[in-house]
Formats: structure tokens, sequence, C-alpha cells
């Protein structure tokens, strides 16, 4: 009942004793109570009376009359009797689901093993059988107030936090979901009719006359934007993780990195990720993994012969922890260079080093003892010395080109606005 009304029968959720507050229709819950137990105590069942109920079928605003309506806020302001519905959000699982049913994607099927909410390619399954890792809790699940699951949690806390919107903007989980349903609706010519088509499986209603108006001309006037092309440069770059062998000369097991946000790359969707732990390359910096088997590593590839000299600034900023392990180190054992920082910046350069085409030179972040407060910023910069024509740069800002998410078309981007929208995100 709290679930779909806002406050259970009896306020106290998890308080039935004699100091709990009385019920607030004690015959309805005593006839809830004992057709419950008639028909088999099946929670299916009493979840169809609920809803099938005049009362959960009522709107949020209460009676159409003044007087009524008047009557009714004076004598229950706070609808302990229900004269109206309470609007509520969706939880997550409910929010879930509800994206996967709208664009047509979700898969019904029962039993099974759990599966990673967030690992790509994200899972259709119900949210029911989402794992839950009570260490790596996903932080999407925490933005959307799931409960603790190491604790007892009568009722969600509700919260609404910027964070909350820029999921709805950003996330790949919906980003995917509006081009899905975009792409059902492209076999419809018509804009007037794709268009109605579209607000049914949303909304399950049709536009308002001023709401198609609208949107049309938006379409129109709608221009897709073109990817940003990456410097030629970036393609010199490589970002991954590995070892420093016991000789301090080399990294060992380089592996890339295989998700990218697109502002980062790292072990998953999920940050931080269950396989692979911290370990990220940003623009700016990143953080190593969880132990010095997962080293960050950003790789640059030389392409020709050639001399350049390397000037980088290393910051490890926060006091907590016992600070980073940085190093520079060629796949020829010609350059080797290290030291150790906490909260504090340094300067890793090179006068001059020449190297062969394919030598790489790795630019390394460990933890320096224990996985404590390790992110760090590091800015590197690499300038061909004596070339023939131009001299060529590298910068490890302007060249980070995590793989593209492509912007979102016209028709795919409206998708996403009615995802976004209260009507469809509360239940009123």
């Amino acid at each position: 009942w709290a679930a779909h009304f806002g406050q259970g029968l009896v306020p106290t959720t998890s308080d039935f004793d004699t100091r709990a507050a009385p019920p607030s229709h004690p015959e309805l819950l005593d006839w809830l109570a004992t057709r419950f137990i008639a028909e088999g105590w099946s929670v299916k069942q009493l979840q169809r009376w609920i809803v099938l109920s005049a009362t959960y079928q009522q709107s949020s605003q209460g009676p159409t009359e003044a007087s009524a309506l008047a009557q009714a806020q004076r004598q229950d302001p706070e609808n302990r009797l229900l004269w109206r519905s309470n609007a509520r959000r969706l939880s997550f699982e409910e929010l879930r689901d509800s994206l996967l049913v709208a664009a047509g994607e979700l898969d019904r099927a029962s039993g099974g093993k759990p599966s990673k909410l967030f690992a790509q390619p994200f899972p259709t399954r119900r949210t029911l059988y989402g794992l839950v890792d009570r260490q790596f809790l996903p932080n999407t699940l925490r933005m959307f107030d799931f409960a603790n699951p190491d604790l007892h949690v009568a009722e969600r806390s509700e919260t609404t936090v910027p964070q909350q919107a820029l999921f709805f903007m950003n996330h790949p989980l919906v980003l995917e979901q509006a081009r899905a349903l975009a792409g059902q609706l492209e076999s419809v010519d018509e804009p007037v009719q794709r268009l109605s088509a579209l607000f049914e499986a949303v909304l399950q209603r049709r536009p308002t006359a001023v709401e198609s108006a609208d949107a049309l001309a938006w379409l129109e006037a709608a221009a897709v934007e073109p990817p940003t092309a990456a410097p030629p440069t970036a393609a010199d770059w490589q970002y991954g993780y590995g070892a420093v062998n016991a000789e301090g000369t080399g990294v060992v097991g380089f592996t890339p990195l295989p998700h990218s946000t697109g502002q980062a790359w790292q072990g998953s969707g999920q940050y931080p990720d269950s396989a692979l732990g911290w370990v990220q390359l940003t623009a700016q910096g990143g953080h190593p993994g969880n132990d010095l088997q997962h080293a960050a590593v950003r790789r640059w590839t030389a392409t020709d012969k050639m001399t350049i000299r390397i000037e980088s600034k290393i910051n490890h900023e926060p006091q907590a922890g016992d600070g980073i392990r940085a190093f520079i180190l060629s796949s020829q054992g010609s350059l080797r260079q290290s030291l150790s920082l906490h909260h504090q910046q340094a300067d890793l350069s090179v006068a001059a080093l020449p190297v062969s085409a394919g030598e790489t030179i790795d630019f390394v972040v460990d933890i320096g003892g224990q996985l404590n407060s390790d992110q760090f910023l590091w800015e590197i910069q690499l300038q061909e010395l004596q070339a023939a024509g131009q001299a060529r740069s590298w910068n490890s800002a302007t060249d980070f080109a995590p793989q593209a998410v492509a912007s979102l078309a016209p028709w795919e981007q409206l998708v996403q606005v009615l995802l976004c929208s209260n009507e469809f995100l509360f239940v009123d």
C-alpha cells in the first residue's frame, strides 16, 4: 500500500507495536488482510486489487468542483483519507523497466541468473533480475535512492538532485532506448502519424494540437550535429592498464581499457568496474587500479624515427592516502624515469630522446602502497626536434580521443525529451 500510495495504512512502516500510529483505514486493512489470506497469500492478486480500485485510479488533482476540493483540503490537508492520488516518482526499478517497455525492448522472461544492469551491452531483462553487489553498488542506483542492501530500510528516501537529470541527458542506457524507439518508428513516413505513434508509445496518449505543432516545427528546424573530428595525432595514443616490471624498466601485460564513456576510458559503464576496479584515464589525468597489476598506462607510439622532447607536469592533490608512483618508460629501455609523490606536483621531462618507428613511451601511474585517494592530473607535451619539415607535437589533453559518442538525430532527441518528462517519470 505504501509503495502505491506513498504512505502505508499504518504510517510507521517498520513498527506495528502498541506505540505505533493507528491505521488510517482499520476496516480496509482488516478486509485486505482477510482477503489476502483467503486468496492463498498471493501478493500478485493483492497488487491487482489495489491498482484496479477507484481509489488508486484517482487523479492527484482531486475533485473538479471547487467547493468539494476546498472542503477536502480543509478537512484532510495531508490526504490521509485518500480523497486524491499522491503524485510520486517512479522508483529506479520501475523507471528502467518503463524505459525498456517504451522502446519495445523489455525481455519478460522469468527465472534465470541475475545480470549486471550497467554492463554493456545493457541487458533487457526486468530490473528484478539485476545483480546487487553489496561491495560495489552502482552509483546510478545510489543516485536514484536505492536502499542500502546492508541495512534494514523500511522506506526509501526521495531526493531530487542534478545527477538524476544528467542521467537522462547523457547515460547510454537512456540514449540507447531513444535510438531504439526512433528506429522502430522510421517505417512511418508521415511525420504527424509518426509523432502520434511516439506519444502513444511513451506517454500512452496522442499529442495535443499545440504539442504536435511545436514538435513538428522543431523537427523541421533541427539539424544533425556532425561528430567532432579528432586531431591526426590522436591515433598515436593508447589507453590501457598493466604493471611495471620488477626492474622498473618497462610495462608488462599492457591491455587496452575496454570501455569509453565519451569522457574517459575505464573498465566498463559501471565505475569502479567490478573486475578492473578504479583504473581510468581522462584528458586531464586519471586514476590507477586497485593494485600494482592495474596501473594506469597512457601509451604513445612513434610513427617514424625521430628525436622528441618530453615536457610533463604531474599533480597528486589529495592529502589522504599515501600518494602514487609515476613512471615514464620506453619499450626499448632507453628511458626510465620515476618518482613518488603525495599531495604535491612535480615535473617529469626529457630534453632530447631518440626514438625509432614503432617504439612506445608509457606514462604510468600506480598506487603508492594502498588504494586511497590516488586520482592524479598529468599534462604531457611531446615535441619533435630536428624535423626536416614542419615539426609535429602531441598533447595528452587535446589528443585525448575516447570513442566518439554519436549525437542523437532529431527524432531520437524528441524521444529523449519525452522520456525525460515528468509525465513519463511520475505516477499521477
